[in-house]
C-alpha cells in the first residue's frame, strides 16, 4: 500500500480516501500539498505544456478528488478500489498520486490536441494544394481532422526517440529552437544542427503520414 510523506507526517492511500470522504480538513490540506509536490517533481517539460502547468494540475487534482468524493474510488474489501465500467470495483494497481499523473497526461493531451489541429492541417497543406489528397475521399470535416490527427500521432510514435522529442517540443509544445537547445542541452550541439535535424524529421513525418493516408484510402 502506497504511503505518502510530507513534513514527517504520513498517510496511506486508504487514510486519504477515508479522510476525503468524511471531509477531514487536515487530510484534505495534506493531500493537496502532497499531490502538488509529487506533480511538480514528476512534471516533464518535454511532454507537458509548461505554460499550462498549474492549470493542468488543478484540473487533474479536481478530477481525482471528485472520483474519491463520489466514491468511484473507495475502500472495498480492504483495498483502495476504482469502479469499472460494469459497476464493479477493482483494486487500483498504482498509488493515488501516480493516478493523478494519468489525469494530468489526459488533460495535457486535450490541450495539445487543440494545437495539433493547426499543425496537422499545415502538415498536409502541400498535398492538398497539389490535389494529391482530395477532400472528397473523406467523410465529414470532423472525421477528416480526427483521422489525420490519429495518423500523425501513430507516425510520430514510430519514429526515432530523437525525432519524437524534437517534433513534440517544436510543434506540440511550441518551443523555440533556442528553448529546445536549452532543454536538450548536449543532445544538439548547435542551433543550425537542431534546425537541420528538425527539418529532416519533419520531412520523414510528412512522407510517412501521407503514405498512411493513401494506404488506408482515407
Amino acid at each position: 500500500m502506497a504511503i505518502l510523506y510530507l513534513n514527517k507526517q504520513a498517510y496511506s492511500d486508504s487514510d486519504v480516501v477515508e479522510g476525503l470522504q468524511r471531509n477531514d480538513r487536515k487530510i484534505e490540506e495534506w493531500f493537496y500539498k502532497s499531490a502538488r509536490k509529487y506533480y511538480n517533481e514528476h512534471f516533464n517539460e518535454v511532454f507537458f505544456d509548461k505554460d499550462m502547468k498549474q492549470e493542468i494540475f488543478q484540473t487533474a487534482f479536481l478530477k481525482l478528488w471528485t472520483e474519491i468524493a463520489n466514491k468511484k474510488i473507495k475502500l472495498y474489501e480492504g483495498s483502495v478500489c476504482r469502479q469499472q465500467a460494469d459497476g464493479k470495483y477493482k483494486p487500483m494497481t498504482c498509488s493515488l498520486t501516480t493516478f493523478l499523473m494519468t489525469f494530468a497526461k489526459y488533460e495535457n493531451r486535450e490541450i495539445m490536441r487543440n494545437t495539433k489541429d493547426v499543425y496537422v492541417e499545415s502538415l498536409f497543406e502541400q498535398d492538398a494544394a497539389s490535389n494529391n489528397l482530395s477532400p472528397a475521399v473523406f467523410g465529414q470535416e470532423e472525421d477528416i481532422k480526427e483521422q489525420k490527427i490519429r495518423i500523425v500521432d501513430d507516425c510520430i510514435q514510430n519514429m526515432s526517440p530523437h525525432c519524437v522529442e524534437i517534433l513534440t517540443l517544436f510543434y506540440y509544445n511550441e518551443k523555440s529552437l533556442d528553448e529546445i537547445l536549452e532543454i536538450r542541452k548536449d543532445k544538439s550541439a548547435t542551433k543550425n544542427g537542431l534546425k537541420s535535424a528538425k527539418t529532416k524529421c519533419m520531412a520523414t513525418l510528412r512522407e510517412r503520414a501521407t503514405a498512411e493516408l493513401k494506404r488506408f484510402n482515407i
